[in-house]
């Protein structure tokens, strides 16, 4: 398991906007047939939720939400930032024995491949808009979808027009976080 290690270390404030990487938040990726009645049982029981079949919908717990990212696919965020310093989880480690050790699916930990931006105010449509082909407005809340944000692959994650979360991938943040940034300063 990697050591994680978080790329952007900074909460920025502009008029409208405000900007900060969540972290250290667990990720994970689940793949597995929603009509196989072991797999849908034993993700069921361990997450405390049914899983949601519409792509783009986001279902959430206390500790966790599951984003239908596809048809057989989902993505598990933890909704809170973890204490653990390493990748080493009860929850993934629970996916893995009851799903993956017995061919229902398959649970991997992306964590360290991808962060998560938190963008939170009332303009953030007209900034996101700037610069991708997607249509931000139409998204419903609690909602999500893929798409690019200046050449960038994001997964938005909507939960209100003013609370907003860019999952992207680490190899660019970076970059997205200074586009973001000046994006947002010019606004």
């Amino acid at each position: 398991m990697l050591e994680f290690n978080s790329p952007i270390n900074e909460e920025k404030v502009f008029n409208n906007l405000s900007i900060k990487e969540k972290s250290p938040v667990i990720k994970l990726n689940l793949r597995g047939d929603i009509n196989n009645k072991e797999f849908s049982s034993n993700v069921g029981k361990i997450l405390g939720i049914i899983l949601p079949v519409e792509v783009g919908s986001v279902i959430k717990k206390e500790e966790i939400s599951v984003i239908s990212t596809g048809p057989n696919e989902w993505l598990i965020i933890s909704n809170n930032t973890v204490k653990s310093e390493k990748n080493n989880y009860d929850l993934e480690n629970t996916l893995f024995e009851k799903i993956s050790k017995k061919n229902f699916g398959a649970v991997t930990n992306i964590t360290d491949q991808f962060t998560i931006f938190s963008l939170t105010g009332s303009n953030i449509s007209e900034i996101l808009s700037k610069s991708s082909p997607f249509d931000f407005d139409k998204l419903l809340d609690n909602h999500s979808a893929q798409t690019l944000l200046n050449n960038v692959d994001i997964t938005i994650i909507k939960k209100d027009n003013e609370n907003v979360d860019l999952l992207v991938r680490r190899s660019f943040s970076e970059y997205l976080w200074s586009w973001l940034n000046d994006s947002a300063r010019f606004f």
